[in-house]
């Protein structure tokens, strides 16, 4: 089954799918090993992990796609991706997204903020609705695959009100979108805003528990940047430790066997390969 098949098969049941985020190859075959259906590849994280800066519109569509194509070669799950502004104009997020489902993507989602964002001490700025609806529309008008999700985002209520997110959120669904993301949704309005939108919701997750999110009209439940954060802090007490003490403590307890990892990024099955056609 196609990846986009797959996608709207899982979100087509009664119950929440839950995506965790990965933030590169390795952490998306950890997903899947984990046995999750769906993971998500997200703009911040891939940013972090990939070029190690922020996420302020800086990394490219060819660097994101990059990104995609290496994660999706490593999984069989669906993958849905952040792919920001989707490039602009209508007619860059076509491109971006006829590129996106080359590149193995089961589904994207296409935000309503001005280029450059995220700056601390400055509010996000948003561009009209009405160009946001044709991005969202020339995102739907793009594919080749009527499996692929496009998910409408918007950040209105950090910039702006709840309302005005309300607004916005049902004209991307009018326009096309398949799902709906309010980043800043607090969890007790969630339910109320499910209820009003046109679409399944998307919600970013964090510590809640998935009965809560359940509770609160989730569809699709996003965990952005969990692994990334975890991994920076291991690495990170990791080396203070070694630098500090000339030794890794406990480093039994703090790695896994180089047996294990090996098998994980499947050494045993290239073997059996390299045997079969003489390599080894």
């Amino acid at each position: 089954m196609k990846a986009t098949s797959r996608l709207r098969e899982l979100l087509n049941r009664p119950e929440m799918l839950v995506a965790p985020g990965a933030h590169d190859a390795m952490t998306a075959k950890l997903v899947e090993a984990q046995g999750f259906d769906a993971l998500y590849l997200g703009g911040y994280a891939g940013s972090a992990s990939m070029l190690g800066i922020p996420d302020h519109s800086l990394i490219t569509m060819t660097e994101l796609l990059t990104q995609a194509r290496n994660v999706t070669a490593a999984v069989e799950i669906p993958v849905v991706a952040d792919i920001d502004d989707g490039g602009g104009a209508p007619l860059n997020v076509r491109r971006t997204v006829r590129l996106c489902e080359r590149a193995g993507l089961a589904g994207v989602h296409i935000e309503d903020l001005v280029l450059g964002k995220h700056f601390l001490g400055h509010p996000d700025r948003l561009v009209s609705t009405q160009d946001a609806v044709q991005r969202i529309r020339a995102a739907v008008d793009a594919r080749t695959d009527p499996d692929f999700v496009i998910i409408g985002r918007t950040d209105a209520i950090s910039v702006n009100s709840l309302d005005d997110a309300l607004e916005r959120a049902r004209a991307y669904a009018a326009a096309g979108a398949d799902l709906l993301m309010l980043p800043g949704l607090r969890l007790d309005d969630s339910p109320a805003v499910a209820q009003a939108l046109p679409a399944p919701l998307v919600n970013l997750a964090g510590p809640e528990s998935r009965q809560d999110l359940e509770r609160a009209g989730t569809k699709l439940a996003i965990y952005p940047g969990a692994s990334l954060f975890v991994a920076y802090k291991a690495v990170r007490d990791m080396l203070h430790d070694l630098n500090q003490q000339g030794v890794i403590p406990n480093y039994r307890d703090r790695t896994c066997r180089m047996r294990e990892f090996s098998a994980f990024i499947g050494m045993g099955d290239a073997t059996q390969l390299a045997e079969q056609y003489g390599m080894a």
